[in-house]
């Protein structure tokens, strides 16, 4: 039987079960972002310096501690070329508390290109497992996450995270992030210190809806992710 299908099928079968088990009472979460580059973990996966249009939905199944995210990229501009690189992702997470300062998460990621043509084809697919721990009311809310690929990226990479959210009106805010990789040879043959991210966040609140417009730059410390720094920029908006 092909891999793919039964690797799907359990995908599915997962699913099932959670909406099955699921309280009624549940919630939606909708983010569009329009980004002057995707960049991930230090790679620039739009060559060029292509911008992409990422939106994505969560439903969350109540209290239950589940939720399921479809994220997608799409880039923007040269579509003739950049279709073949169209993504949709699938994440089925639980996240759980051990005390009233850790909370964790637990998962399961399906990265695809279903759309497969010139040099990205329909098997180009991978899955990721993932572990997180965050420390929520401690200085900077530290959170750890090891992610896991076990199919085409075949390797490890570790994310410690700090956030800083700082009022500036009762509508507006100002968020500050800082995060840094370790690469241990997913998609590369070499193992390190692979990426260190900056971002800059400015949460408007409307209503319903937050527009956050941000800046970001990552310092990148193995060529063979990246052989620049990256600087981009873009909006989100959230509801």
């Amino acid at each position: 039987m092909n891999i793919s299908r039964v690797r799907a099928a359990a995908v599915v079968g997962l699913c099932g079960i959670v909406f099955a088990a699921a309280p009624l009472a549940a919630q939606f979460e909708f983010q569009a972002d329009v980004m002057s580059k995707y960049i991930w973990r230090g790679f620039d996966l739009y060559s060029n310096n292509h911008p992409a249009f990422q939106p994505s939905l969560t439903y969350t199944f109540g209290e239950s501690g589940f939720s399921v995210n479809v994220w997608t990229s799409f880039a923007l501009g040269e579509r003739e070329f950049y279709k073949d690189y169209d993504e949709i992702d699938l994440t089925l997470d639980y996240a759980f508390s051990l005390s009233d300062n850790v909370e964790m998460s637990a998962g399961f990621i399906q990265y695809g290109y279903y759309f497969g043509g010139k040099d990205v084809s329909k098997e180009a697919t991978t899955q990721e497992f993932y572990l997180s721990a965050g420390l929520p009311n401690a200085f900077l809310a530290p959170n750890l996450t090891v992610f896991y690929d076990v199919n085409v990226g075949s390797g490890l990479y570790v994310l410690l995270q700090g956030t800083h959210s700082i009022p500036l009106s009762e509508t507006i805010g100002l968020d500050l992030t800082a995060g840094l990789g370790y690469n241990g040879k997913q998609f590369i043959e070499e193992s390190g210190f692979s990426d260190l991210m900056f971002k800059v966040s400015l949460p408007i609140k409307l209503g319903d809806w937050t527009i956050a417009p941000q800046i970001n730059y990552t310092f990148v410390f193995l060529e063979a992710i990246n052989d620049e720094n990256e600087f981009w920029f873009g909006i989100s908006v959230i509801r």
